[in-house]
């Protein structure tokens, strides 16, 4: 993926949750902060290229227009019977943010249980989600962490992303700055783009790598240059030679 849906969803308790959870337990600053404010406020805008219905069921939900949900969820459907994992997970998706179907969080929490054991990647990373939130299924941070894992294993960047901030935060893990910088490479290696600005935020700190700014500016440019208004941000305050805490 790249815009981290699952931190960019409506779901805004997730905001509240991560924030004050993170906040309270390890002390993080206030921009820090901010990042997972504006991820989960922004929107993760979509190709505008119009595609056939023969090409939804492979096309990921944060790459659709609103006039696709319908049959992107009809075809999701029918991959999903069809034995396409991916499709399961992506289908759980549209359930939770009643996109193209009406919201039932049971089915969305289903439908991701059903991916991850069929080693659909997507579905571990969005059940984790709804485990570190607690939404249709018990708060579990740990949980979380253990299918955010699968699913980073598994070549899903928003997996590496979100393992990443609970390590950099310490929340369900225990804290490790220079594996969180390590997942969020990763992750921006993959396209990223809020990995990326993660990962300019621990440079321009030093914290789990060495101080450097330049990269740092580099990693925000990139992320700038995705779209991402943290690294757009970021990569001003650094131009001004502000600190970016």
């Amino acid at each position: 993926m790249t815009c981290s849906l699952f931190l960019r969803a409506s779901h805004l308790p997730y905001d509240e949750y991560f924030c004050s959870r993170a906040e309270s337990e390890t002390g993080m600053s206030g921009a820090w902060r901010g990042v997972f404010v504006l991820a989960l406020c922004a929107s993760c805008g979509g190709s505008s290229e119009v595609r056939s219905d023969k090409h939804l069921a492979q096309t990921p939900p944060d790459h659709l227009q609103p006039e696709e949900y319908v049959a992107a969820a009809r075809d999701y459907r029918r991959a999903c019977d069809d034995g396409t994992a991916q499709a399961c997970g992506y289908l759980g998706f549209m359930y939770d943010n009643g996109q193209g179907v009406q919201v039932d969080v049971t089915t969305a929490v289903s439908l991701s249980t059903r991916a991850c054991a069929e080693a659909g990647a997507y579905g571990c990373a969005y059940l984790g989600y709804l485990y570190q939130v607690g939404r249709g299924v018990p708060q579990d941070a740990a949980r979380a962490a253990t299918l955010y894992r699968k699913a980073c294993d598994g070549e899903d960047s928003s997996g590496c992303l979100l393992l990443g901030i609970m390590y950099k935060t310490g929340s369900g893990v225990g804290r490790d700055s220079e594996y969180a910088a390590q997942l969020f490479n990763r992750a921006c290696d993959d396209g990223e783009s809020l990995a990326c600005a993660s990962l300019g935020y621990m440079y321009a700190n030093g914290e789990g790598v060495d101080l450097d700014v330049a990269h740092a500016q580099a990693l925000f440019r990139t992320a700038c240059a995705s779209g991402d208004e943290i690294g757009c941000d970021a990569e001003a305050q650094l131009a001004r030679r502000e600190p970016v805490p």
